[in-house]
C-alpha cells in the first residue's frame, strides 16, 4: 500500500480529501493527516510517506518549503499541491521542484482520483511491480499510441496524404483508430506566453490539456486523438455531423478549463481553433489549414477565444507599394552595417503592416519569416556570419508570439541584435589588414619601406589599403610610417649616445638632412635640441 500524508490548516478541507477518494482501490492509505506546516514536516519524518497531498499556504511552513525539506527527509516522496489561489510564483516554484501536480480549490473528486492514479502508476513502474500480464498489456497500448501519434504527427506535418485516401477500416487496422462514417475535423489549442520557454511548465500544462480532453470529449465523438508539437496542441476530432455544435460546446468548455489550469501560470494566454468540418478523412488537409488560419488570427484579434469560421484573404501585402519601397530601402541599409538604421526600418514596416486593415494574422505571421529570409540571403550573399540554425529558432519563437506587436518586437530585437554582432565582426574583420600593416611597420620600419610593399603582406592591391588605412586611422600610410620613426628617433635621441647619423640609419632614413627637416618639422625642434632638452 502507498503512504499518503494530508496537510491542510483546514481541518475540514483534510476531512474531504480523506472521505473524497475511494483509498483501498487506488492502493493506498492515508497514514497522517497534519494541520501546519511544521506538524506535517515532523508526520514526513515519522512515517516516510509515498505521497504528500498539501494545501500551498500553511502556518510553520508554507507547501513550498515544505516540499523542500520534505524532500531532504524523504527524497522519492511524490507532492501534490491543493490552493484556492493562482499564485504564479508559488507554482513555479513548485514545478522546479518537481511538484507532479498543482490542484486548484475547490477539489474535484475525478481530478484527484486521476492525479493519485498517474502517481500510483508512477511507483510501479520505478518499483517494477508489474505483473507480465500487466508488462505486456502496456507495452501494446505504448505501441498503439505511437502509431496513434505518428498518424496524427504525419497529418499534421502533411507527410501522410497517400494513406489518408485509404479506406477507413485499413486506416484503423494499421494506426489503431475507431474512425467511423460522419466528419472530422482539426482543432488547434495554443499556449504563448514566456512561460512556455520552460520545459516543465510545458510539460506541466500538456497533463492538463490531456486530462481535460478526456473529461470533456469521452462520450461525445466517436473518436479522437492528441499530439502537441512546440506550443500547439493539435486535436483530431470525428463526431456525428449533427453533433457539431454540442462539439464546439466542449471544445469551449476544454478552453475554459485551460484558461482557469494556465492562469497557475503567470502571463499564460490560452487560444482554440476549430477548423471546419469535412466529410471524408482524405479532405482533413482542409480543415487543418482552416485552423491553422484561425489561430495565427490571434495576431490581431486577441488571445482567450474560440476562433472558428472561414478566413477572408484580401488584397496582400507583399503586393503594396509599401512593402515594395520597405525592400528598396532594406537591401542599402544592410549594406549601410547601421544596426539603428534597419531597427528603424522595421518598425516603419510594423507601422504599415499595423495600419492596413485588409492585412491577416497569417499575413503578419508570413511577412516576418519572408524579412528574416531576405536577411540571411544578404548575410550569406556578403559572407557575413549568422547564427546556426537562425531560421528554424526565429521560426519556433515567432509561432509563440500571442499579438502582432510581440511577433514585431521580437522580430527587430533578434535582427538587430544579430545584425549587431555581425557588423562588429565585419569590422574587425576589415581592421584586420590594418592591424597587420600596422605590426609589419613597427617591426621592420628602419627598412625601406613602400605602400606596394606592406599591401602584400596585409593580401589588397595598394589603392584599396591606401583607403581603408585612412578611413581607419585618419591619417594615410607615409604619414603612419613617419610618425613611427619620429617617435623612435625620439626614444634613441633621449635613451642612448648614437650619433644623429646613425639614428637616421637605424629609423629608416638614408639622408640626415632630409630627416633632420623632418623631425625638426615633428618635434619642433632640431634633433640635438631635442636631445639637449629631453636626455
Amino acid at each position: 500500500m502507498l503512504r499518503v500524508l494530508i496537510a491542510d490548516d483546514e481541518s475540514k478541507v483534510c476531512q474531504l480529501i480523506e472521505k473524497l477518494v475511494d483509498w483501498d482501490v487506488l492502493g493506498m492509505e492515508v497514514v497522517a493527516v497534519a494541520e501546519n506546516g511544521i506538524e506535517a514536516l515532523e508526520k514526513i519524518k515519522e512515517f516516510y510517506p509515498d505521497i504528500v497531498i498539501t494545501d500551498i499556504r500553511m502556518p510553520g511552513y508554507d507547501g513550498l518549503d515544505l516540499i523542500r525539506l520534505g524532500k531532504e527527509e524523504a527524497p522519492k516522496a511524490e507532492f501534490v499541491i491543493i490552493s484556492g489561489y493562482r499564485h504564479f510564483e508559488y507554482a513555479q516554484m513548485a514545478i522546479r521542484y518537481g511538484v507532479n501536480a498543482y490542484l486548484l480549490k475547490p477539489i474535484r473528486k475525478d481530478e484527484l482520483t486521476e492525479t493519485l492514479k498517474r502517481l500510483s502508476a508512477h511507483f510501479k513502474e520505478q518499483t517494477e511491480q508489474l505483473s507480465l500480464e500487466e508488462k505486456r498489456q502496456r507495452a501494446i497500448r505504448s505501441d498503439e499510441k505511437n502509431l496513434r501519434q505518428a498518424f496524427l504527427q504525419d497529418l499534421v506535418g502533411r507527410r501522410n496524404k497517400e494513406v489518408l485516401t485509404q479506406p477507413l477500416d485499413r486506416i484503423n487496422r494499421e494506426f489503431h483508430y475507431h474512425f467511423e462514417p460522419g466528419e472530422f475535423s482539426i482543432a488547434i489549442l495554443k499556449l504563448d506566453g514566456r512561460v512556455c520557454d520552460e520545459e516543465k511548465n510545458v510539460r506541466f500544462m500538456a497533463e492538463k490539456v490531456q486530462a481535460a480532453a478526456g473529461k470533456l470529449l469521452n462520450g461525445y465523438v466517436m473518436e479522437t486523438e492528441l499530439t502537441e508539437l512546440n506550443g500547439f496542441h493539435f486535436f483530431l476530432l470525428n463526431y456525428d455531423p449533427d453533433d457539431r455544435m454540442q462539439i464546439r460546446r466542449q471544445m469551449k468548455a476544454l478552453l475554459s478549463e485551460i484558461r482557469v489550469q494556465g492562469d497557475i501560470l503567470k502571463n499564460l494566454a490560452v487560444t482554440m481553433a476549430l477548423g471546419e468540418g469535412v466529410r471524408r478523412l482524405s479532405e482533413i488537409g482542409i480543415s487543418l489549414k482552416n485552423a491553422r488560419l484561425l489561430i495565427e488570427e490571434r495576431l490581431l484579434g486577441g488571445t482567450g477565444k474560440l476562433m472558428e469560421g472561414s478566413i477572408d484573404s484580401g488584397e496582400s501585402f507583399a503586393d503594396s507599394e509599401s512593402f515594395a519601397k520597405f525592400n528598396d530601402r532594406i537591401s542599402h541599409t544592410l549594406e549601410s552595417l547601421d544596426p539603428f538604421a534597419l531597427r528603424e526600418e522595421l518598425i516603419y514596416l510594423k507601422t504599415k503592416m499595423l495600419a492596413s486593415k485588409e492585412i491577416s494574422g497569417h499575413e503578419i505571421l508570413q511577412m516576418t519569416k519572408e524579412i528574416c529570409n531576405q536577411y540571411l540571403f544578404f548575410m550569406k550573399k556578403y559572407r557575413l556570419p549568422v547564427e546556426e540554425n537562425f531560421m528554424e529558432n526565429f521560426s519556433i519563437s515567432a509561432d509563440n508570439c500571442a499579438d502582432a506587436t510581440e511577433l514585431f518586437d521580437y522580430l527587430t530585437r533578434r535582427l538587430t541584435s544579430s545584425y549587431e554582432k555581425a557588423s562588429r565582426l565585419k569590422r574587425q574583420d576589415e581592421n584586420r589588414p590594418i592591424r597587420l600593416v600596422k605590426k609589419y611597420v613597427e617591426e621592420h620600419f628602419g627598412e625601406p619601406l613602400t605602400l606596394e610593399e606592406v599591401s602584400q603582406i596585409a593580401d589588397l592591391s595598394p589603392t584599396y589599403l591606401s583607403t581603408l588605412f585612412k578611413k581607419d586611422t585618419g591619417i594615410t600610410f607615409l604619414e603612419y610610417l613617419s610618425k613611427v620613426r619620429m617617435d623612435m628617433a625620439k626614444k634613441l635621441l633621449k635613451e642612448t649616445n648614437d650619433t644623429v647619423a646613425d639614428i637616421c640609419g637605424k629609423v629608416g632614413y638614408s639622408d640626415v638632412r632630409y630627416f633632420t627637416k623632418s623631425f625638426t618639422k615633428y618635434a619642433g625642434l632640431k634633433p640635438k635640441e631635442y636631445r639637449k632638452l629631453y636626455s
